[in-house]
């Protein structure tokens, strides 16, 4: 039989073997989006010459592609081959990155930031046609008790290495200018990198075996089908969920790095560190809301991480009061510490959450439309919060603390800034009252299983505290904390491979004995107090 011919039975065999590949695709697709994006991105357009009006283009292109979901819905209904359609477009969006890899080198002159655009609108808009086909069909083959810490471990794996390959990415980009000669020619070079692991992960994908997906259902139009998450009224609070905390985070999350190098004035090599640490606190804290979002639900995260990022967003103002001042630092990596909490949670379950509503037969419907919304929003957002930034570029509102000992000397009197908005300062507010609906959103959708931030918050401390004081000393719960991913790292005489896909799985296996642990510890003190009252 072809490759992508699907199976009709799904045997424990293939699910694993197919689970390991999905593992190490996560791995290649991940690094090459990294090095596509952030800071590579507008650094490779300027390097061509780029104006600003290509530099913001290039920037809302990743959520704009989320409007391919719609036709590939119809696509991937009509053909019904989503392993096919996965590998053929994601193949092609990686052979565009190539092509954009070589505009430095190859490209007419004149031309050159107009083939790049292209092929990165190519590339963007492949990929998104890809990741819906790719979407339904994870759905059916990683099992759903078990799918959070299995995104988790992938997801941290992923981090992990990103971590590692942005800061070489980051550092290599001036040596390699000074030796080529001119900057876009070692940004292709990255890009070429980037390119290269995307089409492995293709091959890796061609592995994964496809059940057959369900028919749809007879005599129902494709319009219908868009429809029917609308029409559910749980997945439609989930829509609107999804299209705010997407304006949330795009709109705040382009200005981060133009705020931290034009207003506090931090060097490049300052913000891939502080991006390393927020990775860093990712790979962690993948582990403890993969184990709580199997173990009660993907909303149980989400209430936590969500205000997380809204208090990340309130505390940036503060950097700057108006200028930098000697907490500038601190607060600074205090934020990142967040980021890393509250991202590695939303990252994780804010995609899950829709794999979990989605109808058994109906996922790829379903996931394209809440894409689609979270894509539109996301499209809108760095325009609005531009609008905001440029509007508010001369206007400052702040707030200072007066003291005077003595009011006929005015002269002596002290005053403290407590509090200045300017600039981009007005884009974070905005973005934190847009995160507050969709956190009220949010509190609307029913998902089996929620519980209350609180005991979220518990199980997340009772995580960390069993990582740092484990019964065997501190320093083997210090050991337990960093096992992943530098335990992967450790040579066993088997393949790397096999070494990587193990540790990832063990440290997931940790975190859910951990959490069960502690629940067991639980029921047996509420059982011995119950007793106590009857008595």
């Amino acid at each position: 039989m072809p490759w992508y011919t699907p199976t009709t039975q799904l045997s424990e065999k293939d699910r694993e073997s197919g689970l390991k590949y999905l593992f190490y695709d996560g791995l290649c697709s991940h690094a090459m989006t990294l090095l596509v994006t952030g800071a590579f991105l507008p650094g490779m357009a300027l390097a061509l010459g780029a104006s600003n009006f290509v530099i913001g283009l290039l920037a809302s292109l990743a959520p704009m592609a989320q409007m391919a979901q719609i036709p590939a819905i119809l696509v991937i209904e009509r053909v019904g081959l989503r392993k096919l359609l996965t590998v053929l477009f994601a193949g092609a969006s990686r052979i565009a990155l190539v092509a954009a890899a070589f505009t430095p080198f190859f490209a007419p002159d004149g031309t050159k930031v107009f083939l790049f655009t292209l092929f990165m609108i190519l590339f963007f808009f492949g990929g998104s046609f890809a990741g819906c086909s790719w979407s339904s069909w994870i759905k059916d083959i990683v099992p759903q008790q078990t799918m959070g810490s299995y995104l988790a471990s992938r997801l941290a794996a992923a981090t992990a290495l990103g971590a590692v390959l942005s800061v070489l990415a980051g550092f290599s980009i001036d040596g390699l200018s000074s030796l080529i000669g001119e900057p876009g020619k070692a940004y292709g070079f990255i890009f070429l990198g980037a390119a290269i692991c995307g089409l492995y992960g293709v091959k890796l994908l061609t592995h994964v075996p496809e059940p057959r997906m369900p028919p749809p259902d007879s005599g129902q139009q494709w319009l219908s089908s868009l429809l029917n998450p609308v029409k559910d009224p749980n997945f439609r609070r989930l829509l609107f969920f999804s299209a705010s905390w997407s304006f949330t985070v795009i709109m705040s999350g382009a200005f981060f790095a133009v705020y931290m190098l034009n207003r506090i004035g931090i060097p490049m090599s300052g913000v891939i560190l502080l991006a390393v640490l927020s990775q860093v606190t990712n790979i962690y804290f993948f582990k403890v809301w993969g184990a709580i979002a199997d173990r009660y639900s993907n909303k149980s995260v989400l209430r936590v991480s969500v205000p997380l990022f809204i208090l990340l967003l309130l505390l940036y103002p503060f950097t700057t009061l108006p200028e930098r001042h000697s907490l500038t630092i601190p607060l600074l990596i205090l934020i990142h510490i967040i980021g890393g909490i509250s991202t590695a949670g939303f990252n994780l379950c804010a995609a899950n959450i829709a794999l979990r509503l989605a109808p058994h037969g109906k996922a790829t419907a379903y996931l394209g439309t809440n894409a689609f919304c979270a894509g539109l929003a996301a499209a809108v957002a760095p325009i609005v919060g531009g609008a905001i930034g440029s509007f508010f570029a001369i206007r400052e509102i702040s707030i200072n603390i007066f003291y005077n000992a003595d009011t006929a000397s005015p002269e002596n009197a002290l005053s403290i800034p407590a509090l200045s908005f300017r600039g981009i300062d007005f884009v974070f507010f905005a973005a934190a009252l847009a995160g507050l609906y969709a956190w009220h959103r949010l509190s609307m959708v029913e998902e089996a299983g929620t519980v209350s931030e609180s005991e979220v918050r518990d199980q997340v401390f009772a995580s960390v505290r069993n990582s740092l004081f484990s019964t065997s000393g501190l320093s083997m719960g210090m050991r337990r904390m960093t096992a992943f991913p530098y335990e992967m790292l450790k040579s066993t005489g088997k393949s790397t491979t096999a070494t990587l896909y193990r540790a990832a799985r063990n440290g997931m296996t940790m975190a859910r004995e951990s959490l069960v642990k502690q629940s067991g510890e639980q029921r047996d003190e509420d059982e011995e107090t119950d007793k106590g009252d009857t008595v």
